[in-house]
């Protein structure tokens, strides 16, 4: 009787390769990147530029009118950046996969970055002086649509 080869050992099991610890590496590194251009962007136009404001009173919670108003510009500034890139990054992947779904995200972001500019208060500054009224600067909105679109760029890096 002949001896048989002992059987093959057990595959080990799939770790993540050096490319892939990298990829996830590099996009937390473009997360940042486009987060801190989109603040000293939102800071430069915020700081440059002063609003024509009629109405209002005097004092925004703690931030004088003009204080909440460049605190607006800022936080717009950064929704805006975010969404460029989330667009650049979509184009992108609709370029190499040819995917409807990927043109459709992409439709989709086009519209936010459209509505995005369009109610920018700089926007809005030169058709117009900005109106106050109840809530019209209220920054709870715009600092949870930023956490929205830099968890999205985040996860669409990966």
């Amino acid at each position: 009787m002949t001896e048989q080869p002992p059987p093959p050992a057990p595959a080990a099991p799939p770790t993540q390769t050096a490319p892939t610890l990298r990829k996830q590496g590099v996009s937390k590194i473009w997360v940042v990147i486009v987060l801190a251009f989109g603040i000293l962007l939102g800071a430069l136009l915020a700081e440059r530029i002063h609003l024509n404001i009629t109405g209002g009173p005097g004092q925004f919670f703690l931030l004088t009118i003009q204080r909440a108003l460049q605190l607006h510009v800022i936080l717009s500034t950064i929704e805006a950046v975010l969404l460029t890139a989330l667009v650049v990054i979509y184009i992108r992947v609709y370029a190499e996969t040819r995917a409807n779904f990927s043109m459709g995200i992409l439709i989709v972001l086009f519209a936010l970055l459209v509505h995005s500019i369009l109610s920018f208060p700089l926007t809005v500054n030169q058709i117009g002086p900005v109106l106050l009224g109840s809530g019209a600067f209220f920054p709870y909105p715009d600092i949870l649509t930023i956490v929205a679109y830099t968890i999205f760029l985040y996860l669409s890096l990966e």
